[in-house]
């Protein structure tokens, strides 16, 4: 008994179609039409065991086509002939059509199909096949990206939760003494049987409790300004080496159990803003003092190079990892050690704060861990306003100097 196929295309695609169907000699019982109703309501009549439809037909075309073939005829295999396209074929398989053949692959490739979806399975011609799997590798790929991508973002956000966490304790730890020492001075002083030297002790503590506390505020709000970008600075032709020596005199009356070294040149003329570069300097040396012990001294330095004014500042306390330096120099509110075990005084805003402000003065800042133990930050502020740095090359001949490129290949 012949199988019944319908063909549907244009006129040129019915004469190629038909040429190679009856030079074939298989038994077929074919239909032709050049109109896409036209082709479901024959399918419809005869249920043809195959339908070929180019699906660039008149008055119905597209997955549409398919539909409603599949729809009329439900045991009707459709077989679409159009241009190469895996998206295309995508689209006509979803719709139900059993094959999908280019019509690259002519006359003779639209045979096979009919061959191969008689006997069952869903048929593609090699180039629509390649294309098609091509396309599915590169979804694949994309979706394995964005996996990661999604997994990535969880990452940072769980760890910015945590952040959050770990600052709102930080921040409760460092403004409890102050403010419990504020609390009980009020006290005491509301006692005016208290001799007046003891009165005047008081109100010193009362004066740096409230300094701290000020100094705490003024520091979060930078680093607000800063991330949001809205902080502007006040660049002027400055020479920085007075301005060295007054933040060298205040942490040593600020930490008066650590000596501070002083190797600062003459006159260090730089583009800069004096408030916000004394901001930078103080973070980086109060720092050093915090973890530095008080047998050893911490060194600040500041030279004049080619890139502009360099400003060091090294203490041989237990030294930090440079994977806890990149997340303090990143990462606001990151103290660098475990709130519950915290020994020293600090948010963690020193480091991030320093950083960006060195940044927007145009310069670069860095930390190097050294091999003896301790730890070396040093930044540089370009000579002229506009200047953009980078790190020096050369820092020097002393000996901390000299173990730079050591540090770098250290883990």
């Amino acid at each position: 008994m012949p199988t019944k196929v319908v063909v549907c295309d244009t006129p040129d695609g019915l004469a190629q179609l038909q040429y190679v169907l009856i030079k074939s000699g298989a038994a077929l019982e074919i239909e032709t039409v050049t109109d896409g109703l036209r082709a479901v309501e024959v399918s419809a009549r005869t249920r043809p065991e195959l339908v070929v439809a180019g699906i660039e037909t008149e008055s119905l075309s597209g997955a549409e086509l398919v539909r409603r073939l599949v729809a009329v005829s439900p045991e009707t295999k459709v077989i679409c002939w159009a241009d190469a396209s895996p998206l295309l074929a995508a689209e006509m398989l979803q719709a139900g059509a059993a094959a999908f053949v280019s019509k690259d692959d002519g006359a003779e490739g639209v045979f096979r199909a009919m061959r191969a979806v008689h006997a069952g399975p869903v048929a593609l011609s090699p180039d629509v096949a390649g294309d098609v799997a091509t396309l599915l590798l590169d979804e694949a790929s994309r979706v394995e990206r964005l996996e990661a991508t999604i997994s990535e973002i969880s990452e940072q956000l769980q760890s910015m939760t945590t952040a959050k966490a770990d600052f709102l304790a930080n921040v409760s730890h460092e403004l409890r003494t102050p403010v419990t020492v504020a609390k009980g001075i009020a006290y005491v002083l509301k006692n005016r049987g208290i001799p007046r030297e003891e009165e005047d002790e008081f109100i010193g503590h009362l004066e740096a409790s409230l300094e701290k506390l000020s100094m705490l505020i003024e520091e979060m709000l930078i680093v607000a300004d800063l991330d949001r970008g809205t902080l502007s600075l006040e660049l002027t032709q400055v020479d920085l080496a007075p301005l060295l020596r007054q933040v060298a005199d205040e942490s040593a009356r600020q930490f008066p159990a650590v000596t501070i070294e002083r190797e600062i040149h003459e006159s260090l003329p730089a583009s800069a803003d004096p408030v916000r570069f004394i901001e930078i300097v103080r973070q980086l040396l109060h720092n050093a003092c915090r973890y530095s012990p008080g047998d050893q001294p911490v060194l600040l330095k500041g030279r004049r190079m080619d890139e502009g004014v360099v400003v060091s500042v090294t203490d041989h306390g237990e030294g930090m990892a440079r994977q806890t330096a990149s997340k303090a120099f990143e990462e606001p509110f990151s103290a660098g050690e475990d709130i519950l075990r915290k020994e020293r005084a600090g948010v963690g805003v020193g480091l991030h704060m320093a950083r960006q402000l060195v940044v927007q003065h145009g310069g670069i800042l860095w930390a190097d861990p050294l091999p003896s133990g301790g730890t070396r930050v040093s930044f540089v502020i370009p000579a002229h306003e506009g200047d953009h740095v980078g790190r020096p090359e050369d820092l020097g001949s002393d000996p901390l100097d000299e173990l730079h490129s050591l540090s770098e290949m250290t883990p």
